[in-house]
């Protein structure tokens, strides 16, 4: 089992010091970089001697997943950006939360929405498979978004779309599902995220010690059935060499 952490390509030194395998990149930003900053960035990755395995944060709030707006030729378009840059990273998962792309209003149809999701998630499945890469739908707890908030409905949205499942533990807690008996889904699950947070769902951290034994039995249940996929460190605060490195261990020695 690989594991990596989320960063901005300004940690790309710091983050390959601490001694993950990977990074995971905002898949937005990555998109939206000029082609001298994306070879500027590539050039880090090779220097840092970083892989890229993972894009999160994929999509900016105008592509949008399913609501008013869903529109499948632009998704198309930029599903082909982001599958180009994808390629040329050797990036394995590409990770779709995005709350800002997928807020239904009060009223919208539930089988539209997830008609549209569906579509949205085929479309990227099948621009993104020449570069050999697998989409994972995520479950966002209902603080971020109002459509696709539990595993269940992220098991059903996927297999509709013949995609995988991004498992993702802190969205679970918000959820008060990470107790949920994943046996089930266990076919569908190709990436997991994990994090703590700092005081608010905005400010996702390296994981708490004083939550360490919770961690440790979530990660060595996932091991001892079988999973060997990608576990990424998803954080939004700057980075912490210190707090990396003590997740870094906790998560190796589960």
């Amino acid at each position: 089992m690989l594991i990596g952490v989320t960063a901005t390509p300004s940690e790309l030194p710091v983050v390959a010091r601490t001694g993950f395998d990977y990074v995971e990149l905002s898949g937005k930003a990555v998109a939206a970089m000029p082609e001298d900053a994306f070879l500027a960035l590539r050039e880090a990755l090779g220097q840092a001697g970083l892989p890229c395995l993972g894009f999160n944060a994929c999509f900016p709030a105008e592509v949008t997943i399913a609501g008013p707006g869903f529109d499948p030729e632009k998704a198309r378009r930029y599903a082909e950006i982001l599958a180009g840059r994808a390629l040329a990273l050797g990036v394995r998962m590409v990770g779709v939360g995005s709350p800002f792309s997928r807020r239904i209003p009060d009223g919208y149809p539930e089988g539209r929405a997830m008609r549209e999701a569906a579509d949205f998630l085929r479309i990227l499945r099948d621009v993104m498979a020449p570069a050999g890469v697998t989409v994972c739908v995520e479950a966002l707890a209902d603080c971020y978004c109002n459509f696709i908030n539990t595993l269940p409905e992220a098991a059903v949205l996927a297999m509709l779309a013949d995609c995988k499942v991004v498992l993702d533990y802190y969205n679970m807690e918000l959820m008060g599902e990470a107790n949920r008996d994943l046996r089930p889904y266990l076919p569908l699950i190709a990436h997991v995220h994990i994090s703590d947070d700092d005081g608010s769902p905005q400010l996702r951290s390296p994981l708490k010690p004083e939550k360490a034994a919770i961690h440790r039995r979530r990660i060595r249940w996932l091991k001892e059935a079988g999973y060997d996929q990608i576990i990424t460190l998803e954080t939004d605060i700057p980075f912490s060499e210190v707090r990396a490195a003590e997740s870094l261990r906790l998560l190796r020695d589960a």
